[in-house]
């Protein structure tokens, strides 16, 4: 009976033995090879997500920057449409009366039968009537622009030097930075040409 009993005490003794090892091994911490994957891997995700969130803010701010673009070209040719087609070409303002003579300037005379200079200053285009404003707003850049009123001479007089519907050809690059890079710019060139809705008088 006693030899059994020791036999059943040793069993016992020996798997509580197993038992405490294994728990003693599940105690134990990372291995070094072990935080070093751990660690790479946080750090690649942490990459990860600055560099999508970094994209996602240079995408956001080239939008911006387009779209002002896009407004501020929209503004200027509505503008310049608005003053060719309600009021006319002012032909006496410009050099010799001759409109090849300037080519980023133009003067009209509105409904309102105020003058009007629309130039091109520095990267600004002014407008300048009873005041000086600018058309483009300060974040764009007007990289380039001309204007040419065809015909050169004007031709609603009664010396009839051209029979020809006045126009304004406009060309115009805008352009707007949305980052520190060199590259990170957005530019838009336009050109169309405005209409005057006077005709040349048919009179003799």
């Amino acid at each position: 009976m006693t030899r059994s009993t020791n036999h059943i005490s040793r069993i016992k003794n020996f798997s509580l033995l197993r038992v405490t090892g294994c728990v003693l091994r599940d105690k134990k911490g990372f291995t070094m090879i072990e935080a070093v994957v751990s660690s790479a891997v946080f750090a690649f995700a942490v990459v990860s997500v600055l560099g999508i969130y970094a994209l996602t803010i240079r995408l956001d701010s080239k939008s911006r920057a387009e779209r002002a673009v896009a407004e501020n070209a929209r503004f200027i040719l509505e503008y310049l449409a608005k003053s060719i087609r309600n009021g006319t070409i002012d032909y006496s303002r410009y050099p010799g009366s001759n409109a090849n003579n300037s080519s980023d300037s133009v003067w009209f005379i509105n409904q309102a039968n105020e003058n009007e200079h629309i130039y091109l200053d520095g990267s600004a285009i002014k407008l300048e009537k009873t005041s000086v404003t600018n058309l483009n707003s300060s974040g764009v850049r007007v990289t380039d622009f001309k204007l040419l009123a065809s015909p050169a001479s004007n031709p609603l007089t009664s010396a009839k030097l051209a029979n020809q519907q006045p126009s304004l050809t406009v060309m115009i690059e805008l352009s707007s930075n949305y980052g520190q890079k060199v590259g990170d710019i957005t530019v838009l060139n336009i050109q169309t040409t405005l209409t005057s809705r006077d005709y040349p008088s048919r009179d003799q």
